[in-house]
């Protein structure tokens, strides 16, 4: 018996074993007819893609890894990977989405030179997206997303997926630096000088397209600008530094005009906006939002209870996103407290003790004297019983919340 008669009779036990497995689904299959010559793994293939057509999943995968173990040297070798990748990707499910992720980055490592690498890195990335998260909640599937897109940019800057990445990109970015922006601010109210920097500081670096990263280069000239005694030490280079970036980079913010009276509080040059943010800016202005992009009111509300993030906000205000980052954190995440020639410690019990110009050291069983001052527990509720106190407001009106 010559190989092809031994590889047909082969294929058609696997065949007979594929299709009987599938007998349970509604759609029952006649036998195929395989004759002598007829290309097995042609059919392998184009039986799976009806299996993923139909949402048979499982049938199709394994009628794929059939594909794959009995004919290695097959032309559909290639394809038939991706397809186990796009059946996952298809069926969509959280589990589901983990897997072609897998694929397609096999795919990617096993068929580097295939023309369909860009597809596969694209649904890549667009695995973690599918999956973004609200600002305030976990981030990771957004930071798998930016690098995911920022790989396909930096790789495949031409192919025809680059230009929907570029879209992708800046919405990704927009909710990573929207998560920064609130627990900085929440830090520059609190308020808590270094934390707050640290977070401000490196969202202004990494994310030069954020919605509100005016706001961010305004607060971090404040935080430099003002000095808290006993724990944070102002810096008058640093805040005209930010207030000056905020002038330059964004000359249309209705924080530039009070950037500018700091830096002439501050003896300190206004520099002049810069020609190409100006004119982008001024632009994005004349060009109204679209209708369709505007939230109604059931818009607003259900965009409150679902757990998907609004990126309407995302736009190349600045131009094009970033495709890589520092690995360099920011000078700003050094201690600052206190110069260096002023770093003597002084163990005292208050801070009122303390000669000026020191650091107190906090003594056993005391609070820490460089650390904010602790608000006072009768600043607000005077006579209120403190059980009552830690219920906020919106507890108290809606109680199930």
């Amino acid at each position: 018996m010559n190989t092809n008669r031994k590889r047909t009779l082969l294929f058609g036990a696997l065949l007979a074993l594929v299709l009987g497995g599938a007998g349970c689904h509604r759609h029952q299959h006649a036998p195929a007819d395989v004759a002598e010559g007829q290309a097995p793994d042609k059919i392998l293939y184009e039986k799976s893609l009806e299996d993923i057509q139909n949402r048979r999943y499982d049938v199709a995968r394994l009628t794929l890894q059939t594909l794959i173990n009995t004919y290695p040297d097959s032309d559909y070798l290639a394809a038939a990977k991706l397809a186990i990748a796009d059946s996952y990707f298809t069926e969509g499910t959280t589990t589901a989405l983990t897997h072609a992720e897998v694929e397609y980055k096999d795919f990617i490592t096993f068929f580097p030179n295939a023309p369909e690498v860009p597809l596969a890195q694209y649904r890549a990335a667009l695995c973690h997206f599918r999956q973004l998260e609200k600002p305030d909640r976990d981030p990771t599937h957004a930071r798998r997303a930016e690098e995911e897109l920022q790989l396909l940019l930096r790789n495949y800057p031409t192919s025809e997926y680059a230009a929907d990445s570029e879209k992708k990109l800046l919405q990704v970015q927009e909710v990573l630096a929207e998560g920064e922006y609130r627990v900085g601010r929440f830090y520059f109210i609190r308020p808590s000088p270094r934390a707050a920097a640290g977070r401000l500081a490196r969202l202004v670096d990494r994310y030069p397209n954020f919605s509100r990263r005016d706001h961010a280069l305004w607060m971090l000239g404040q935080i430099f600008q003002k000095e808290i005694p006993g724990y944070w030490l102002a810096d008058p280079e640093r805040a005209a530094s930010y207030y000056a970036r905020l002038v330059r980079e964004h000359p249309v913010s209705e924080y530039a005009e009070d950037a500018k009276k700091e830096l002439a509080g501050l003896s300190k040059p206004i520099p002049e906006p810069d020609p190409v943010l100006l004119a982008r800016a001024q632009t994005l202005e004349t060009i109204p939002m679209a209708k369709e992009d505007k939230p109604g009111l059931l818009g607003r509300l259900f965009g409150l209870l679902s757990s998907k993030p609004d990126m309407g906000e995302a736009a190349a205000r600045l131009g094009p996103p970033p495709l890589e980052h520092s690995r360099e954190e920011p000078a700003v995440f050094k201690p600052l407290y206190r110069p260096a020639e002023e770093q003597a410690t002084v163990a005292v019990q208050t801070v009122e003790d303390a000669p000026a110009g020191t650091v107190v050291q906090a003594q056993a069983g005391q609070p820490d004297p460089n650390s904010p001052p602790a608000k006072s527990s009768n600043d607000k509720d005077n006579g209120k019983d403190s059980a009552a106190r830690k219920k906020s407001f919106w507890r108290k009106l809606i109680p199930f919340i």
